[in-house]
């Protein structure tokens, strides 16, 4: 049963619909920038309940769940700045 729920939140984690805040303290933690003052409090929340961030000793930083995030996502955006251009 734990390997199903366990299963159930990296499906979620990786599905579920970010909004441009959320998306936006993704990217910012996948820059480095780490402290949590420098977040939305509420687009941190979020994350942290889908997974992708965590927080230790102060600073926040991508799981291995938020780094499949931010790499899935890679293409799209590179996508959507060439069809933009």
């Amino acid at each position: 049963m734990m390997s199903r729920e366990l299963e159930v939140q990296v499906e979620r984690g990786l599905r579920a619909p970010l909004s441009p805040n959320e998306q936006t303290a993704l990217r910012r933690v996948a820059n480095g920038i780490s402290k949590p003052k420098h977040l939305r409090s509420t687009s941190l929340q979020r994350l942290k309940m889908l997974a992708l961030v965590e927080e230790h000793e102060g600073r926040v930083r991508l799981t291995a769940l938020g780094e499949q995030r931010c790499l899935a996502e890679k293409p799209a955006d590179a996508m959507q700045s060439a069809s933009a251009a």
